[in-house]
């Protein structure tokens, strides 16, 4: 028996494979796998991701949006008359929405992550030479020769990071003087 006899015998028992394959794949494409809870509580999976999204008060085509009408942007999200119960739901859901997206932004970013030698680099520097950037390129301590945009930029990414930064401002004796003058 050869090589494309057995091909032949294999393919022969795995009837209807390839079907089975799209059907399992066109299940997943109706009923995705949601994540976010309040999205979750208020999918019907009966129903099309286009016509839940649009009970939710989303959108889901951007494209279909006539934003150009002046219509309000609430009637424009939500075409036709919906049932109560539905309207409640997606007014639930996009509240819900929007107070994870308000604790989202309020919880603090950590930023860019930096080596002990990038942050003792960039302290030295700011101690000997404050915003001189030219002055630190010629500094004997700048041992790869960085350009003083470059040192620029590495001193940037440290005093964007507050969890570099702060501490550096609080050793100064800085930030003291800088909460003195917000309150007052």
């Amino acid at each position: 028996m050869g090589v494309r006899s057995r091909k032949k015998a294999r393919n022969k028992s795995r009837y209807r494979i390839a079907s089975k394959r799209r059907k399992a794949s066109a299940q997943k494409k109706l009923n995705p796998v949601i994540n976010c809870s309040a999205v979750k509580s208020a999918w019907d999976s009966s129903k099309p991701a286009s016509t839940n999204v649009s009970n939710m008060g989303l959108v889901y085509n951007l494209n279909k949006i006539g934003l150009s009408e002046k219509k309000s942007t609430r009637e424009t999200l939500l075409p036709g008359k919906s049932k109560k119960k539905e309207q409640r739901i997606s007014k639930t859901a996009v509240q819900q929405l929007e107070e994870e997206a308000s604790k989202e932004a309020q919880l603090e970013k950590p930023g860019v992550r930096l080596t002990n030698a990038q942050v003792v680099y960039a302290t030295t520097m700011l101690d000997k030479y404050g915003d001189d950037y030219k002055a630190m390129a010629r500094d004997p301590s700048n041992y790869f020769q960085d350009t003083w945009k470059q040192i620029r930029k590495k001193i940037k990414l440290f005093t964007d990071n507050p969890k570099y930064f702060t501490p550096y401002i609080k050793r100064r004796g800085l930030l003291d003087q800088q909460q003195g003058t917000k309150d007052s």
